[in-house]
């Protein structure tokens, strides 16, 4: 943002009364413009990435606890997992003893694109970093650690 935008801001107090809550929001905000951009030429969502990347690394999870992971409500899950499964990349299957139970699994397309997922997902947290000394990360990521616990 540049110091035009910010005194902006300034004016309308917006900016001054929570500047934590601002930037949070901006920076979660251009974080997933710029997934969902670079993932959108495999017709995914930064969201649908996440949730193939967390499934690869956790074969078989319960479509149950994806929503827990992701903090969103079941049917919002459902209907993620309907798309995904829809296009190829993942499949759901009920086993014999608990009839209730969704598990998730990846197919071979979904399996393929992981890979390029995880180099996108990193040239993001890369570019969140690139300006900072090494000091300056490691105190970043205490701090933000300490932040994330604090609001569980």
């Amino acid at each position: 943002m540049d110091l035009k935008g910010s005194e902006r801001m300034a004016e309308n107090n917006s900016w001054t009364n929570r500047p934590f809550s601002y930037l949070f929001r901006a920076i979660t905000f251009k974080m997933k413009n710029k997934a969902d951009k670079s993932l959108s030429e495999y017709g995914l969502t930064s969201q649908q990435g996440q949730t193939i990347g967390y499934i690869n690394s956790n074969e078989g999870v319960i479509q149950k606890d994806l929503a827990d992971f992701f903090n969103k409500r079941d049917a919002t899950m459902t209907s993620m997992l309907q798309g995904l499964e829809k296009k190829g990349f993942i499949e759901r299957k009920i086993p014999e003893n608990n009839e209730r139970e969704k598990r998730v699994y990846l197919r071979p397309m979904g399996k393929e694109l992981v890979g390029s997922f995880d180099k996108k997902f990193q040239e993001i947290e890369d570019d969140i970093t690139k300006s900072l000394t090494d000091d300056e990360i490691e105190t970043l990521l205490r701090l933000l650690t300490k932040i994330n616990n604090n609001l569980e």
